[in-house]
């Protein structure tokens, strides 16, 4: 079984539990659905933590992780309003301390695996979360920033967790159906700079991985 683990790719649970927020998120409703999109994002954090290894940013990350989850567990079970941003903005801290590990990890490395092209589909999904998150922070701070999201979205978590990441998906691939649109001065850019984000991480990072791939096919 060990051996078995070991060689299961270091992002592979990262990605598995990403893509299930991303799915779950929006799509589920009744009494409990709050705490079920929780446990997947409690996933994230831990795999997340297995994602980084064992090098010099372990403990901070650790400590960083453990502090985050009890946050986020302390707004649920408390209803603390002010613990909802609290927690949503620690949530961002860690998706960034965790996308500049898993990058500064990438461009380290000199070969192209299973576990880099992971590394670089995790690191965009987590991104396309960091945002959901502040475009959360900024609808629950100033309400209306975002138009078309429907009656009372603003006032469901649930929903509003849905439209946000749906959002930010849309936007960090430059679909761009236009149903949800942002209409206040800081939303407006931010939206921008995710879409941008997007085009220029997938240009560099697949000029990266194809040039290690042709490198390491000269060496060979």
């Amino acid at each position: 079984m060990l051996t078995f683990l070991r060689q299961v790719p270091r992002n592979a649970a990262l990605l598995v539990f990403l893509l299930a927020l991303i799915v779950t998120t929006p799509s589920i409703s009744g009494e409990g659905a709050g705490y079920l999109v929780e446990l997947v994002f409690d996933g994230i954090l831990l795999a997340g933590v297995y994602s980084v290894g064992t090098g010099k940013h372990r403990w901070p990350f650790l400590i960083l992780t453990v502090v985050t989850l009890a946050v986020r567990w302390g707004e649920h079970l408390t209803g603390v309003s002010y613990l909802d941003v609290g927690a949503l903005a620690l949530t961002v801290a860690w998706l960034v301390y965790a996308v500049s590990i898993i990058i500064a990890n990438l461009f380290s490395r000199s070969d192209v695996s299973v576990d880099t092209i992971l590394g670089a589909v995790v690191t965009y999904l987590l991104v396309a979360v960091a945002f959901t998150l502040v475009f959360e922070i900024m609808e629950i701070q100033k309400p209306g920033s975002f138009s078309g999201m429907g009656d009372g979205a603003a006032l469901d978590r649930r929903e509003l967790a849905g439209s946000m990441m749906y959002l930010s998906l849309v936007c960090i691939t430059t679909i761009g159906f236009g149903d949800i649109v942002p209409v206040s001065d800081l939303a407006r850019p931010l939206t921008v700079i995710e879409g941008v984000f997007g085009q220029l991480y997938l240009a560099v990072m697949i000029a990266r991985l194809v040039g290690l791939h042709i490198a390491s096919k000269r060496d060979d």
